[in-house]
């Protein structure tokens, strides 16, 4: 059977580990156990490996001899070297009428069209080409990993750990020479929760000429979350504010990898730009604000349209103070238009207590409920007629498509959308 040779074998072997890569891909796998998602996928490897061996059992093969054993020629009975004619009845059916100007042929192959076969097939296994479409793609592929563990070999500086409402960790560190521009991510490295797993993470703070401090927002799903946190806060302090930074040294070794490019480093090439989140999914914007708020002139963006959708109150205090500095800058500057924050929750328990005492600017821009998408985009298209406005959305694929579907919906103001999106599944 085929299935025990060389070629079965690394066949079946090929699909199975196909199989775990695929079921591994489910989102509910990534979620709960990433564990598993991150080494069926280093089973890539194998997978070329077996793709190069799966020829090497030389099953395909081709004829070698084809002049003296043409295919459909007739060797009967293993004579060889001689003519053979069908019998007057066979023939008869073959006989046919040539019109006048074209030679006819001999009169065998006029009777029979029958080639004989002067010797038996020899079939010779093709030389395998499979290393050599695969071995250049996996040479660019291990000089990109080389080139990433050197980059990245020399572990940050851990200035601050923060706990955030909603399970929200924030983590403020230092390296040096390292460059980030808004909208960009880092891949983060811990060794002491896993030797091989590695997470991406999108910048919440970028360094500057003047501070050369950046910072990540993670949300607790996950395992791997889950031991990163235990490493960083301790149980008595996961519920603190911040630690003292004499506590740093205690800190596990934490290596990054990046910045890495998005699409929503383009916001600020915009002269108007529409950003929307949902839930934890502020954390791309969160870099850009922090740009605006150090300084903003530099940049092409004049208008920007902040839209965020919570569920509760406290998923939004996290970011809340960001957004009230950032409110103030721009109306003690003069430019209230600047930057248009709408804030919608799906639950009202305990709200104008927050509010109240503390983010008082922002009890106007906050809204229960969900947005009303298309009247937002009609305003916002009036307000900027024929300009264009880029859209940047990072949350469920349901706000996902509804602002895609709008953003390809033309209007009367002549205003051109463009969308563009980040995804964290």
């Amino acid at each position: 059977m085929y299935v025990f040779v060389v070629p079965g074998l690394t066949g079946v072997c090929m699909v199975l580990v196909l199989f775990l890569m695929m079921t591994a891909s489910t989102y509910a796998i990534r979620v709960s156990n990433y564990d598993i998602f991150w080494y069926t996928h280093n089973l890539f490897f194998v997978f070329y490996m077996l793709l190069m061996l799966h020829v090497s059992g030389g099953l395909l093969k081709y004829q070698t001899n084809l002049d003296t054993h043409p295919p459909g020629c007739i060797n009967r009975n293993g004579t060889h070297y001689q003519d053979i004619h069908l019998p007057e009845d066979r023939a008869e059916r073959f006989r046919e009428t040539f019109p006048e100007g074209i030679s006819k042929p001999d009169e065998l192959t006029q009777n029979t069209f029958v080639k004989i076969c002067m010797e038996e097939p020899r079939f010779q296994a093709n030389f395998p080409q499979t290393w050599l479409w695969i071995s250049g793609p996996l040479c660019l592929y291990c000089a990109e990993r080389l080139y990433r563990c050197i980059r990245s070999n020399k572990p940050v500086t851990i200035i601050s750990v923060i706990s955030h409402p909603s399970d929200v960790m924030e983590i403020r560190m230092v390296k040096e020479n390292f460059k980030a521009r808004p909208g960009q991510y880092i891949i983060l490295h811990c060794p002491s929760v896993s030797a091989l797993e590695n997470h991406p993470f999108t910048l919440t703070m970028c360094p500057t000429e003047t501070k050369a401090t950046f910072g990540v927002h993670l949300k607790i799903v996950g395992d791997w979350t889950e031991r990163f946190r235990d490493l960083l806060l301790p149980p008595s302090s996961q519920d603190s504010e911040i630690l003292p930074f004499i506590q740093s040294r205690n800190y596990p070794k934490l290596y990054i990898d990046g910045p890495f490019g998005s699409p929503f480093e383009e916001s600020l090439n915009y002269e108007v730009s529409l950003c929307v989140a949902g839930g934890i999914g502020v954390t791309p914007f969160a870099s850009i604000l922090n740009t605006l708020l150090d300084d903003w002139k530099p940049y092409k963006l004049r208008r920007l349209y902040f839209i965020w959708v919570c569920r509760d109150i406290q998923s939004f205090r996290w970011f809340a103070d960001l957004l009230c500095v950032l409110y103030n800058k721009f109306w003690q500057e003069n430019r209230p238009d600047y930057v248009n924050i709408q804030l919608y929750l799906s639950q009202t328990d305990g709200m104008q207590k927050i509010i109240g005492e503390k983010y008082q600017a922002l009890n106007s821009r906050l809204f229960i409920g969900r947005p009303r998408w298309k009247l937002l985009f009609d305003e916002i298209a009036k307000c900027n007629r024929g300009k264009t406005v880029g859209v940047f959305c990072c949350g469920p694929s349901s706000i996902s498509k509804t602002l895609h579907k709008l953003s390809n919906r033309s209007n009367s103001y002549g205003t051109r959308f463009e969308y563009n999106k980040e995804s964290f599944s």
